[in-house]
């Protein structure tokens, strides 16, 4: 795992705009992810206008409407895909297993679910995507996509990818920033594989840690 510790969020974002390779990218939710996304914008468009076909889908989704401020796919698209000249993938929308399955079908066809990047976030509990300490959903290693009812978060339902297509992405980018995320990040160096963020990270032949300097506790 390679470990990059950058000093402000605009040196995080650039970063992770230059690990966004594509063409098939799944990203996580939230404030970080909604920064970096205003970010991407004008590479994403130039890099679309130029005629690459990057495709955009996301990490984990709590089961609520679009509209609501809580949908991650919200945020992705207002920040980054209308922006970007990318709004038909507004219909990479899904609230569960079933249709998020079937969309990855579509585009994967008989192949592998193998995403390009994958880009994770890191909760201060150590949980990533909708995977937290302690639950099921860890000991899944088979399905691409699984329905949550039980999150410790609210929304409690939601549908996240599972280890098994995070574990199998071309590159596993996860972005943690902040002095809160200081223990968990010291937790996931020394392989705690208690924390679902270790358990996604650990063993990947090509993984990056992007932190900023409050986060790698600096």
């Amino acid at each position: 795992m390679q470990v990059l510790v950058l000093d402000s969020l605009e040196a995080v974002a650039q970063k992770s705009l230059e690990l966004l390779g594509g063409p098939r990218i799944a990203v996580s939710g939230g404030t970080t992810f909604a920064a970096l996304f205003r970010h991407w914008v004008p590479e994403v468009r130039r890099r679309t206008e130029f005629g690459e076909k990057l495709r955009f889908f996301v990490v984990d989704e709590r089961k609520v409407a679009f509209e609501d401020p809580l949908c991650n796919w919200k945020s992705c698209f207002e920040d980054l895909l209308l922006p970007a000249g990318l709004a038909e993938q507004k219909a990479h929308f899904v609230t569960n297993a079933r249709d998020y399955a079937s969309l990855l079908q579509k585009e994967f066809e008989a192949a592998p679910v193998v995403f390009d990047q994958i880009f994770l976030g890191m909760g201060e509990d150590g949980h990533t995507a909708s995977l937290f300490p302690g639950k099921a959903t860890l000991t899944d290693l088979d399905s691409d996509v699984i329905d949550v009812t039980d999150s410790p978060k609210a929304p409690s339902k939601r549908v996240t990818l599972g280890l098994k297509p995070i574990r199998a992405c071309g590159h596993l980018i996860t972005v943690a920033l902040g002095a809160g995320k200081v223990e968990m990040v010291k937790r996931l160096q020394a392989g705690d594989s208690t924390l679902p963020i270790t358990l996604a990270m650990q063993g990947h032949p090509h993984a990056t840690l992007l932190l900023d300097l409050a986060a790698a506790g600096l």
